[in-house]
């Protein structure tokens, strides 16, 4: 079982994981904090972030995400946008179709701009901290050890979300938490959290999903659709509105055929790349998965995200960062599911009926 330490203890561990990852970038940066929002000499936007922070540190191309969630957490509301923030979003129908990351860190665009930048990186170092308490309370909960939890944690997409200021290391803590609490049988918990985290990164409507479809092969039909349809709510009410206000986004080009995008990508992997490999043994894991009698709930989930790696396109697979959207779910999924230690059944307690149980 996980060391009884106060939860309090695990909650700064997390924290302290993400602040050391962060001043460690920043360190080899000069202390600058724009380093952290990933801006490229070409990207559109930087000029709009030149009026509003300063002196920029420029990064190869056209950087990463973290300038992206900077101006939607300035201009969080779509109908608000300006055209300097819609031209440096590039892709505004698909960037503002991950609200809740910017929304948190500008306090719904509340903030200045330099505290806007503190608070993307403060959002990282608490979702952090979430994210340790959480997976503690899971190993507690289904008997697994500390060296589990030390396992889950050596996850390399929290700290290239640390840095990389991207909305994954929330999403995570989010999902995370939402299966936790449907564990426990605390379902419109439970569902409030995977809206939450679906409202962080669409991607992670994958994990209520599979729960739903686990539910009803279960015969609990009513869990089914509860836990199937209600998290998507808020997400495809906000899709509507960006959609009403900014168009159709694009953000395509990221699935293909199942194995033609690893193939496609296998010949760029120069010096047998770490990370393409650890992936490629993840998937491999989560698509084995299916032969795992015990612990059914984590086998269902390990086979969907395993799924959902082989049918990632060449630009996926060709790009370390993208590539982490594989890692990050499969991680936790792989070692929630082949640890070797007996698995509880993880829903015996979930409703069956429409009467939820209470939050």
């Amino acid at each position: 079982m996980v060391a009884r330490c106060p939860l309090v203890f695990w909650f700064l561990v997390g924290c302290g994981l993400v602040i050391v990852t962060q001043a460690g970038y920043l360190f080899s940066h000069n202390w600058d904090l724009t380093t952290l929002l990933q801006v490229g000499c070409e990207s559109p936007a930087r000029q709009h972030l030149e009026h509003e922070l300063g002196p920029l540190t420029f990064v190869a191309g056209l950087g990463h995400d973290g300038k992206y969630f900077y101006l939607m957490a300035r201009r969080p509301w779509v109908c608000q946008a300006d055209p300097e923030t819609l031209r440096g979003l590039e892709d505004p129908g698909y960037r503002y179709g991950r609200p809740l990351y910017p929304v948190l860190a500008g306090l719904g665009g509340l903030l200045p701009p330099q505290a806007t930048l503190v608070g993307l990186a403060l959002v990282q170092v608490l979702s952090g901290g979430l994210l340790v308490v959480v997976l503690v309370l899971l190993a507690r909960h289904n008997g697994l050890p500390t060296l589990a939890v030390l396992i889950g944690l050596a996850n390399p997409a929290i700290y290239s979300s640390a840095v990389l200021l991207t909305s994954d290391l929330l999403a995570s803590a989010l999902v995370l938490a939402g299966i936790l609490f449907w564990q426990h049988g605390r379902v419109r918990a439970s569902l409030v959290f995977f809206a939450l985290a679906l409202l962080a990164k669409e991607y992670y409507a994958l994990t209520p999903l599979t729960l739903a479809g686990f539910q009803f092969v279960q015969g609990r039909r009513w869990a089914s659709l509860a836990v199937g349809v209600v998290p998507l709510l808020p997400l495809l009410g906000w899709k509507l509105i960006v959609l009403n206000a900014v168009g159709m986004g694009g953000g395509g080009g990221n699935f293909s055929w199942p194995g033609m995008g690893i193939w496609a990508a296998a010949p760029g992997w120069q010096d047998c790349d770490p990370l393409a490999g650890l992936a490629v043994v993840l998937v491999i894991l989560g698509l084995a998965a299916v032969a795992r009698a015990s612990a059914p709930l984590p086998r269902w989930q390990c086979v969907a995200w395993g799924l959902l790696g082989v049918t990632a396109s060449r630009i996926v697979w060709a790009d370390p960062a993208d590539l982490l959207r594989v890692v990050s779910p499969l991680w936790w999924c792989v070692v929630w599911c082949w640890y070797p230690v007996p698995q509880r059944n993880l829903v015996a307690n979930a409703p069956s009926s429409p009467a939820l149980t209470a939050s």
